[in-house]
């Protein structure tokens, strides 16, 4: 039913498009078509309809609103596909019509069509820039209700990656009040989902109950609109909002309750029924928290049965997304280690590793990608400034031969009157070829500042990359744990001790749970800290000394650090004591806060 009603939707706007005469209504509604298309990931379509717009807009005149839209609705398509070339052509393309206009709400079109690309490249203060240059571009919001919504959620992704709850909480209800005015149903789910992932952030942090009731409202007002609008709500944002609330009451409400189990069960069932089969990640949330359930109610066979099924349906694709089939993979690690078949584990822990490996070189190459597009931006940009600026500099020095010239002919006219007169001439002379000199100076400057930026490049993609291997080395020390721990069990269980596995595995999962969260951090952790480290210690630090350091950095706990390195916590207590002695501190001075300032 709702795939009908989406394809009803567009067979409407089909219809409207064949009994249409204006041409501008035809465009508005080809663009339109376009950006559903792009929205429910239909690429294809997407860009024929787009391409026919522009053709149309064209017919009409070679610089016009829909002109510049049409090139923003490419860029937006091509820039979702990663193909940043062909997104920056038409993205030069609608500052070049919206020039030729001298029209700011094209203008606007084109500063937004630059943001999305910029926060594609992961350049988020350029991109914050461009948006807010967007806005001011537009002398009615309400006239301009939808281009509005789009630049305030775009606001939003952004603070909220910076973590400012309430930038981002302000941003997502500015897009949904002109979402609301755009009559755009897909952009207003959207953002009501937004303003749903604001709030759990707020209970996260604060754990009130308000907060948690807020949660839920917005995810219901956006599931609303897919029920009371048909086809005009995409099957990915409605499978989203009910894989979001299956996520949240998993999270935050006892699951326990029967009532809570049956919400989770019934929001994921229906997320699974809408979700298009290339979402890998609903599909796979899904089954994920399906499991979860069977699991807590200690159902094994069906838990395996939903993760076996999540991972053959990921494996399926052409290309999958290795995020997601490691998420899975974890699952049946934990689920078979629960089952005591540790073989089956340790496959699975081996298919992680592999998997792990493609997804490097994957993030590698996509990184790879996007800072040649991010230096090519720049480099163009910079050309451009340069033939700018050699323009003004050649229209300067045509005015100024010009000038010469008549001065010339005006000397050899009075050449006996005009001795004062040649003596003018011969001091603007002078100063043209001292600005002349002056420009060769600033051209040295320039490119001495050239040499310094793309140094200054090179030292970053060098950070970046160290970063990708700090990843690496995460997922390894977390694979060796893994390992470890499974030899344990072997150990124990080959002797005839009494062994308390649950207990085991509820210290694994808590250990998991550490671990990840270690393993986000240290990512973050500064190049150099080890460093650092060595240099200001008067004796050498061991490679445990070192890690003892890093998780100390990372504000893990005496119990979180005996347990990650099977010790007891006396031994780590003595641990931090010893490194006291080796750093001369005094008894005063916190071991933590001295490792912190180190950076």
């Amino acid at each position: 039913m709702p795939s009908q009603a989406q394809q009803n939707y567009i067979d409407s706007l089909q219809n409207l498009l064949k009994h249409t005469a204006a041409p501008v209504e035809m465009i508005m509604i080809q663009q339109r078509m376009a950006d559903w298309y792009r929205s429910n990931e239909q690429y294809p379509e997407a860009i024929k309809m787009a391409e026919e717009s522009l053709q149309r807009s064209q017919q009409l005149s070679e610089n016009n609103l829909e002109v510049t839209k049409a090139y923003w609705i490419l860029s937006n398509i091509y820039c979702n596909l990663e193909d940043f070339e062909k997104s920056k052509l038409f993205i030069d393309k609608a500052y070049k019509s919206a020039e030729g206009q001298h029209s700011p709400i094209a203008m606007a079109y084109a500063h937004y069509a630059s943001a999305m690309l910029y926060s594609t490249l992961f350049d988020s203060e350029r991109c914050v820039k461009l948006i807010h240059a967007a806005l001011s571009k537009i002398p009615d919001p309400n006239k301009e209700a939808l281009l509005t919504a789009r630049i305030y959620y775009l606001l939003y992704g952004v603070y909220t990656e910076w973590n400012d709850e309430s930038k981002s909480l302000y941003y997502a209800q500015q897009a949904v009040t002109y979402a609301e005015k755009s009559g755009n149903k897909n952009m207003l789910a959207n953002a009501y989902a937004a303003i749903a992932v604001v709030f759990s952030y707020k209970y996260e942090a604060q754990h009130k109950k308000e907060y948690l009731d807020s949660i839920m409202q917005p995810l219901d007002n956006a599931i609303s609109l897919f029920h009371k609008y048909p086809g005009q709500v995409v099957n990915n944002t409605y499978a989203h909002c009910h894989n979001n609330k299956a996520s949240y009451y998993l999270k935050y409400y006892n699951t326990t309750d029967p009532q809570i189990k049956q919400k989770i069960r019934d929001n994921v069932q229906e997320a699974l029924r809408i979700a298009p089969s290339s979402n890998d990640v609903a599909i796979a949330s899904g089954y994920g928290m399906l499991s979860e359930l069977s699991m807590q109610e200690n159902d094994l066979p069906t838990a395996e049965n939903y993760l076996t099924k999540a991972y053959t349906l990921i494996l399926q694709k052409k290309k999958p997304y290795y995020h997601t089939l490691i998420s899975v993979l974890n699952s049946l690690v934990t689920l078979s280690t629960k089952k005591n078949d540790f073989k089956k584990a340790l496959e699975y822990q081996q298919k992680i590793a592999e998997y792990s490996n493609l997804l490097f070189n994957e993030e590698a190459a996509s990184n790879t990608k996007r800072l040649e597009a991010q230096f090519e931006l720049s480099k163009k940009e910079q050309e451009i400034k340069t033939l700018h600026e050699k323009s003004e500099s050649q229209k300067i020095q045509k005015y100024l031969l010009i000038g010469v010239i008549c001065l010339g002919i005006l000397g050899a006219f009075f050449m006996f009157r005009s001795y004062h007169f040649n003596l003018r001439y011969s001091l603007a002379r002078e100063k043209q070829l001292t600005a002349e000199r002056h420009e060769a100076t600033l051209q040295i400057k320039y490119e001495k500042e050239e040499q310094a930026r793309l140094k200054a490049e090179q030292e970053l993609l060098a950070l970046q990359q160290q970063k990708l291997q700090n990843e690496v080395m995460a997922s390894q020390l977390q694979l060796q744990h893994k390992t470890n721990v499974l030899h344990q069990l072997k150990e124990k269980l080959s002797s005839e001790e009494p062994v308390n596995i649950h207990q085991i595995l509820r210290a694994e999962a808590l250990s998991d749970n550490d671990f990840e969260k270690a393993k986000f951090r240290i990512q973050e952790v500064h190049p150099n800290f080890f460093k650092n480290l060595n240099e200001i210690t008067p004796q050498k630090l061991t490679s445990l000394d070192q890690k003892y350091c890093a998780y100390l950095y990372l504000g893990m706990d005496t119990k979180q650090i005996a347990h990650l390195l099977q010790v007891a916590p006396k031994s780590v207590r003595m641990t931090k004591y010893r490194l006291k002695q080796k750093f001369g501190l005094d008894a005063d001075t916190d071991l933590v806060n001295f490792i912190k300032e180190v950076i």
